[in-house]
Formats: C-alpha cells, structure tokens, sequence
C-alpha cells in the first residue's frame, strides 16, 4: 500500500515540475525597483471629493459640472468624483467629519463652513462678466401681488435655512418691512429645497411668492422664455459671490495650489472649454473672504451668530429670525 502512495507521490510532483517548464517562458519577472509610473491616468489613491449643493435638479448639475471633474482629473492626474448633497445643510456636516475635500457653495452656507470648519475659497465661475447674484422676490404676473402688505396671508416659498436668496435675503427684505415673523404674516412658509423647485411652485400655484436665486431664476427663463411674461421680480438684494469651489483647511498646501491654479487656468486651455461651455463660463476668477461683505452686512443686520446658527435641516418649516433670537440669546 505504501509502495504504492510513494509512486503516486512521484508522479505528482513530476507532473508539477513539467507544468512549471512548460510555462516557464510565459513568466514574467518584476523588478519591484523598476515600477514605472503609468502616465496620464487618474491616481485612484489620491481622490478628490467635490460636493455640490442642490441648488436645482440634480440631473441638470451632474450635466454642468460633470466636464469640469473629468477635465481637472485628467490635468491633475487624481480622480474627481462629485458628490451629491441632499440638502444645503449637510454640506457643513460633511466638512466637519472630513468627508468632503472640496465644494461649490452657496454664500451663506460657504460663510457657516467657514466659520464652523474652515473652509477656503479659491475661485468662482465668471459668466461672461457676471461673477454674482442676486437674492430674488417673485410673484406671478396674474397675482395682484405689487407690495408687501399685498403678501398678508399669503403663501411663501423658500429654499433653506442655508441659503442667502432662498433665506437670509428674505428674511431681511422682510424685517425691513416690519416683517419680524414669516409665520405669523404669511398663511404659510415652505422650504422647497432648491431654487428651482421654489419658481416653479410659485408657477403651478401651490405659493404666491417665492425667493430664489437669480442665477436660477435666468437659466429657467433661458430655457423656458414663456414663462418671463409669467412672473414679476419684485426685489432684488444686494451682489454677493456666485457658487464658489472652496476647500477644506487641512487639503495640504501643495494640492491645494494645484487645484487652485488649475481651476484659474481653464480659460487658456483648449481642453477646457468643453467644461466652461458645460457651465455656460468663460473662465474662473479668485475669490476671498472678503469678496463677501454684501453677505456678512446682511448677516449682522439680522443679528445672525454663524457659530451658533442652526445650519441643519429643521422640522419647523416656517422657521423664522424671531425664533433664532430666543434660541440664542
């Protein structure tokens, strides 16, 4: 019996001997001192993360912003993803645990990350000229809606409690009216979540006035010129930064000026202009803190403390700058 395991044995170990020549030429070494660095192809260990608030519907954003990652993946050799934010208010969340290395902002929301992460801004789309917006009030052309005091009762649509046009500016538009609580002056007050859901609640009746953002507001129109005879802009505020790609304190100085002179440089690169087009821009200019002072005089009018203010998404829809104040005297 044991004979016969032993020539069994044998016969294993030869039959593995004639394997190993047979494919003894296919084998290739590796000199593990000699890896060459493959050139032109997007380092996956070195990923960078871009959020993106829901300024409007999602799809049209992946469409705008979609170029611009592929195009800075390529020219800083690192994979861009974007990321997909369900509201304004988690974007400040996401900085603070580090789950995020970069955004576009809003102004309001780039001001309570500043404050509450130390989020940097490093450059905005420039639109042929235009590099800010406006806060807007809207009503439909059919409302006989002309002023404030014709609002009495009315419905309101805003965008979130992080928003500068969707919030902040109504707010204040309204506060120097009179108009201390939203909830008391309006029958109801509704947060829509983007700037184009609120125009287009505003459109189908469900509110009488909405607040949303210029920008936002002129694309639709762009799209839709039927609908300009539809609405009237009321009031406008003051000019403050449009989206701006900031990042996050800690990013290292070295990828930090990378992405910053990549981003600045797009309008001298042929290869950019698929992704400038995608974003309606004809090119990316710096930005500062202190490009926001509209925004910050806005704020300190309303008595506003960013290291307090509650950037998240609340249940009290209506929520207004009479209820901030007795939640942080």
């Amino acid at each position: 019996m044991s004979h016969k395991i032993n020539i069994l044995l044998v016969s294993f170990f030869l039959i593995l001997q004639f394997i190993g020549c047979a494919n003894n030429e296919d084998i290739k070494k590796v000199d593990l001192n000699k890896v060459e660095e493959m050139k032109g192809l997007p380092n996956e260990s070195l990923r960078i993360r871009i959020g993106l608030v829901p300024e409007e519907d999602i799809r049209k954003m992946a469409q705008r912003y979609q170029p611009l990652v592929e195009y800075l993946s390529k020219k800083m050799n690192q994979k861009v993803i974007l990321v997909f934010l369900d509201s304004y208010g988690e974007v400040c969340d996401k900085f603070i645990y580090k789950q995020l290395d970069a955004a576009f902002f809003g102004s309001f929301s780039y001001s309570l990350t500043h404050v509450k992460a130390g989020v940097e801004p490093i450059g905005r789309p420039d639109y042929n000229g235009v590099s800010t917006y406006r806060g807007l009030i809207v009503v439909r052309s059919d409302s006989n809606i002309n002023s404030v005091s014709d609002m009495k009762g009315k419905k309101l649509a805003l965008v979130h409690q992080a928003t500068y046009a969707g919030y902040l500016y109504p707010l204040y538009y309204f506060k120097e009216h009179g108009i201390d609580s939203l909830q008391d002056y309006f029958s109801k007050v509704i947060f829509a979540g983007s700037h184009d859901k609120a125009i287009y609640a505003l459109l189908r009746g469900e509110v009488d006035v909405a607040a949303p953002k210029d920008l936002v507001y002129q694309r639709i129109i762009k799209e839709n010129p039927e609908l300009e005879k539809k609405l009237i802009i009321l009031s406008a505020s003051g000019l403050v930064p449009s989206n701006t790609l900031c990042v996050r304190k800690d990013l290292g100085l070295a990828l930090k000026d990378k992405l910053k002179e990549t981003l600045l440089n797009l309008n001298n690169d042929q290869e950019a202009i698929p992704a400038l087009e995608a974003l309606s821009a004809a090119r990316f200019i710096e930005t500062k803190d202190s490009d926001y002072k509209n925004l910050y005089d806005t704020i300190n009018a309303l008595g506003i403390d960013l290291n307090t203010y509650p950037y998240y998404d609340r249940p009290d829809i209506g929520f207004g700058i009479e209820d901030y104040a007795k939640e942080h005297k």
